[in-house]
């Protein structure tokens, strides 16, 4: 009987140890599998969201219409230029968004085709766009923007002080010349109500449009070109 013990207690002191680690290799496996679905379930973001910076030359045709019955209409016409700068988010999908401040001096202004001679010495213009950004990268060495939005002008004349407010959309061309370095080219056409200033009373307008025009630059350290016309060195 006593023989009978001892025999079956050593068969469980070898036994329990197993049980024991076979316990262990599951608990480290479940434990090993739960922290390769944390990371898998969690990639790293590599393209982080961040903004960029471009300025550059710009100009502007604002175009003031009267409608007239029996005669002519009278038609408003004023050439500005001087620069802009601008703002636009990144890595910010499915839209992203810029804003894009112009500051213009008015060279020349004509009425009904007829050069009108400047009273002020001193005139300016502020204009201001807002909007969000579809980036169509069909070619990576090539790539466009296309921008609706809203759009604001303030101009001083020799008689009156215009507000126009409306409407508009930028189309942009993108040319990567190197990693940080980038050329754009920008197109904005609007459609405003230009009767917010002091000629709403005296001379409102029936229709006011403008065109303008960017020639600018951009440089990033934290969003590079992937794609560039110069290649960096290796």
């Amino acid at each position: 009987m006593k023989r009978l013990l001892i025999i079956t207690a050593f068969a469980l002191f070898c036994t329990v140890p197993g049980f024991s680690q076979a316990g262990d290799i599951t608990r480290l496996s479940i434990s090993s599998d739960t922290e390769g679905d944390i990371y898998k379930d969690f990639p790293e973001i590599k393209s982080k969201p961040s903004v960029v910076f471009n300025e550059g030359l710009a100009s502007a045709w604002v175009t003031r219409i009267v409608y007239q019955e029996d005669r002519s209409n009278f038609v408003f016409k004023d050439f500005l230029a001087g620069a802009y700068f601008s703002l636009k988010t990144v890595n910010m999908q499915p839209l992203n968004s810029m804003v894009r401040l112009a500051v213009y001096y008015p060279f020349t202004s004509t009425f009904n085709d007829f050069p009108q001679q400047k009273v002020k010495v001193i005139q300016y213009g502020i204009d201001l766009f807002a909007g969000v950004d579809f980036e169509l990268n069909m070619w990576e060495y090539v790539r466009f923007n296309i921008s609706p939005g809203f759009h604001f002008l303030y101009q001083t004349a020799d008689r009156w002080d215009y507000i126009n407010l409306g409407a508009a959309a930028l189309v942009g061309v993108e040319l990567p010349v190197s990693r940080r370095w980038t050329i754009l080219i920008n197109g904005i056409a609007s459609l405003d109500s230009g009767n917010f200033g002091n000629n709403k009373t005296v001379e409102p307008y029936d229709m006011v449009y403008q065109y303008q025009l960017d020639i600018g630059v951009r440089y990033s350290k934290k969003t590079p070109n992937k794609y560039s016309y110069i290649k960096p060195k290796a």
